[in-house]
Parts: structure tokens; sequence; C-alpha cells
């Protein structure tokens, strides 16, 4: 280890540095950045968060639009011009409130919409990320991947 020697002409300082416990530090530092790098790309979910209305130059046909609000009562569901429906809330088992994601894999089967559909999903502030996450995992479970994300006041404001 480190010290001072004293010799015959006069004080030197003798330093040892043990790099040994930073090695193995460094060592497990890499070793949980490889293993977290591999599982951060197969959690990935791409969503666009555009909701942007065409210039009046693009007079094409416009695309039909599906939309996903949940709020605090439940979903409401529009197609293009349709009028809104609502699915509400139902009663699990433990006898609390949960949103009705089977009525909702339904409606979207019902609705027999094209894979390159566009949906909007547009959660309240008041609404659990995981209950967002279940509406998008109702349109992946039906082959709808083209999934935006928005604010659910401006979407309503839009219905």
């Amino acid at each position: 280890m480190g010290g001072v020697q004293e010799s015959g002409n006069g004080k030197h300082l003798n330093l040892d540095l043990n790099l040994t416990p930073m090695i193995d530090l460094m060592t497990v530092l890499v070793t949980f950045l490889l293993m977290t790098a591999v599982w951060t790309n197969l959690g990935a979910m791409k969503v666009d968060q555009s909701v942007q209305k065409p210039n009046k130059e693009q007079q094409r046909e416009q695309p039909k639009r599906f939309t996903i609000v949940l709020k605090d009562e439940g979903y409401t569901v529009k197609f293009d011009k349709e009028e809104p429906q609502y699915i509400r809330k139902i009663t699990d088992a433990n006898g609390t409130l949960t949103f009705d994601q089977k009525t909702l894999v339904e409606k979207i089967k019902e609705l027999d919409l094209p894979a390159e559909q566009k949906v909007v999903v547009a959660a309240d502030d008041k609404v659990e990320y995981n209950d967002m996450i279940g509406a998008m995992d109702a349109c992946y479970q039906k082959g709808l991947f083209n999934i935006v994300v928005a604010d659910a006041a401006s979407v309503m404001a839009e219905m």
C-alpha cells in the first residue's frame, strides 16, 4: 500500500493504487448496460403523435378516421362520419370498474377496418396509462398498427 519511506537522501512517497475494486465495478456496469440495451428494443412500440389536418391544396379523398377516446366513464368510439358509440366500464370480479376491452375488440372486428387504417387513441388526464395501452393492444389484436396518440380534449372538440 501507500506510505512514506525515509532513505538517506530524503523522504520518498510510495504510492500503490489498488485497481481491483474499480475493475470489478466497471465489469458489473458494462454487464448491466449490455443486458438493458437488448431489452429496450424488444419493448418498443411505434407511435405517431401528429394529428394534422391536410392542406387545402390536398383535395383528394380524405382517409376515414377511426377514433378511440378513453374517458373516466369508458370508451367513446367513432368511425368516419358515424355517430359516436359509447362503451361503458364494466365491473370485474373484484368489484372495481374497468374498461370493457372485450367489447372494444368486438367493435373493431365489426367495422372490418383495413390494415393501413389510422387509429387515433386519445386518453383523458384521469385515465391510467395501462388502460390506454389496453386500447392500443385491442387495435394490435385486429391488425391495426398505424396508431396515433392525441389529447382527448382536442379530439373530442373535433368529434
